[in-house]
């Protein structure tokens, strides 16, 4: 499951402060390295395919661009779901071009 969220350090502290309440490690998740790694935007807890991505960045798009587009779920009373528009998804999926995503463009086309 992936999760995009902003790189600001109030995102970092509810990650960190999600990831203890469930007693997991934030591994080299540093607030360094998420904050200021041009070279790292995905962190992976766990394995495929039970595994949570966390990107700070997503090719082709622009987070609040991508924010004010978003879809919104609502999951039960004041617990909400955010999920990114059918247009942004395929523009990052094309930007990303890698096989697996333009694969995925052709079966999600509608």
């Amino acid at each position: 499951m992936d999760f995009w969220v902003e790189k600001t350090e109030d995102n970092y502290k509810r990650i960190v402060d999600a990831f203890h309440d469930f007693g997991m490690p934030i591994f080299d998740m540093t607030k360094e390295i998420f904050l200021n790694n041009p070279n790292s935007y995905v962190f992976t807890f766990g394995r495929p395919p039970i595994a949570i991505d966390i990107l700070t960045n997503v090719k082709g798009l622009k987070f609040e661009e991508a924010y004010s587009n978003k879809l919104t779920n609502e999951i039960e009373v004041d617990l909400f779901k955010y999920l990114i528009n059918y247009n942004d998804l395929i523009t990052s999926k094309k930007a990303a071009g890698r096989s697996r995503d333009l694969n995925d463009i052709e079966n999600l086309e509608l």
